[in-house]
């Protein structure tokens, strides 16, 4: 059994050999849990292009709905009102609150983290792996709260990770090993994951969030 989180970007290209290097047919794949809307997240599933799970059960949190359906916009920049642009066919799964799945053996537990959207959802997977979306941005000195930039609330963000911090330090049977973020790759659990949360990630052309990152996934 092989589940995934989240689908990947809308019509990209390399998808196909990224999962022939692993091994793994998406169209057997039967369950895809996507962290938020965004259509780097969800655009491998949006009806305008390529639907790469097309055998899948999908799940993501309910406040997302709104995204879907247009009938908020995903945020402001320069006075603009910027709607999300991903449309999703009917019957995917809304999760309410903490969650928790079997998927043949394989066992899931959703945690709600608003902020970046409203319906954002972090998901640890047998109790072993972080799935953290767009809530947390993560350098060599640590993990921050993620980018304000393309975080449509990012108080709230702070919050939900703080909130998220709690729930791991304070439930016995979950044991993190690995944190896998949507733009900061896949890191050893430690301390030094929730050392910034207070604080947003910053970045600029001359000073990058992480200047030893192997390299620019959007020029390879």
């Amino acid at each position: 059994m092989t589940i995934a989180v989240d689908s990947g970007h809308l019509n990209y290209r390399g998808v196909e050999n990224s999962f022939q290097q692993i091994g793994i047919n998406p169209e057997e794949i039967k369950h895809v849990f996507i962290t938020h809307a965004d259509v780097d997240h969800c655009g491998g599933i949006d009806t305008s292009g390529t639907n790469i799970y097309p055998n899948a059960q999908v799940y993501l949190g309910r406040a997302e709905s709104a995204y879907l359906n247009g009938s908020i916009h995903r945020m402001t920049k320069l006075g603009v009102k910027i709607k999300n642009c991903v449309r999703i066919k009917e019957g995917y799964y809304a999760i309410d609150n903490n969650e928790k799945f079997d998927i043949g053996g394989i066992k899931v537990q959703s945690i709600p983290t608003p902020g970046h959207t409203l319906g954002h959802t972090c998901y640890i997977v047998d109790d072993k792996i972080l799935f953290t979306g767009d809530c947390l941005a993560i350098n060599e000195k640590g993990g921050y709260s993620f980018f304000d930039f393309f975080t449509q609330y990012p108080d709230m963000n702070k919050k939900s990770l703080v909130k998220l911090k709690a729930l791991i330090d304070n439930i016995q049977h979950i044991q993190l090993e690995y944190v896998c973020t949507g733009h900061s790759g896949i890191r050893k659990y430690s301390d030094v994951i929730f050392a910034h949360i207070d604080e947003s990630a910053q970045f600029s052309k001359r000073k990058p969030f992480d200047d030893k990152a192997p390299y620019d996934a959007f020029i390879r």
